[in-house]
């Protein structure tokens, strides 16, 4: 009986790194996901991630000061890394956000069902289209890859470097926010340039009297760059949330 202690105690750690980890993934983490439904998908995939890393034992299973450590640094663990992919998405409802108040349409804010809160139209598509490609390109499975690999690296109970951890969450946040301005800048760009433009025609032949269509002008040429920069900013945003996983 004493034998299966230091597996079972193990295993206990290697479900709270996954729960963790779904707990804030993009597609597990949604609020849509009841908790019941993404707590079965934690222990399953954690059962089928423990037996393929050889069953690992936790030799520290009757010290309760050392568990309560492990489980601790299991949790940061999982949170750590389901937030990498979280925020890469994100960087995409933060450009529409910027996108949506250049085009004057931040007011025209709707339920967003992935935050569970109400955001722009134009935040909630574009944040949609990555999430679709990050789904269809396999961020789910990227997010299995990643716990077997963290469990054969790093074992239940294995000791966690704070610094390391903070390092991380730091600069992916400082990428998320780079990324964001990336995605945003064209149709920002496009936006400017129409009212520079509009600002020129009104100065150069006052007697049109233009300066009424700002509003129209500004949402044109942003529905016009959004249409041609949407799929590649939902790419970019896909792409940086399985990068955020590879190399967690």
């Amino acid at each position: 009986m004493f034998t299966l202690l230091p597996l079972a105690a193990a295993f206990v750690l290697v479900v709270i790194r996954c729960s963790c980890l779904f707990a804030l993934m993009p597609l597990f983490g949604l609020p849509a996901v009841p908790a019941r439904v993404r707590g079965a998908a934690a222990v399953a995939v954690s059962v089928a991630a423990f037996l393929g890393a050889g069953a690992p034992s936790f030799a520290a299973w009757d010290h309760a000061d050392r568990i309560v450590v492990a489980a601790l640094s299991e949790a940061l663990l999982g949170l750590t890394a389901g937030l990498a992919a979280r925020l890469a998405l994100d960087a995409a409802a933060a450009a529409g956000s910027a996108i949506a108040m250049a085009m004057g349409l931040s007011l025209a804010a709707t339920y967003d069902p992935i935050h569970g809160s109400d955001s722009p139209a134009v935040s909630q598509v574009l944040l949609l289209l990555a999430l679709g490609l990050a789904v269809a390109g396999g961020i789910h499975r990227e997010a299995v890859a990643w716990l077997c690999r963290s469990l054969v690296e790093m074992p239940p109970g294995s000791p966690v470097s704070l610094g390391d951890l903070a390092a991380r969450v730091v600069g992916q946040a400082a990428g998320s926010i780079a990324l964001a301005i990336r995605m945003a800048f064209p149709v920002l760009a496009a936006v400017t340039f129409g009212h520079m433009s509009l600002g020129l025609l009104n100065r150069t032949m006052p007697q049109l009297g233009l300066s009424n269509l700002g509003f129209a002008v500004a949402l044109l040429a942003g529905v016009a760059a959004l249409y041609l920069v949407a799929p590649s900013a939902a790419r970019m945003a896909s792409e940086a949330a399985h990068l955020a996983l590879a190399g967690h």
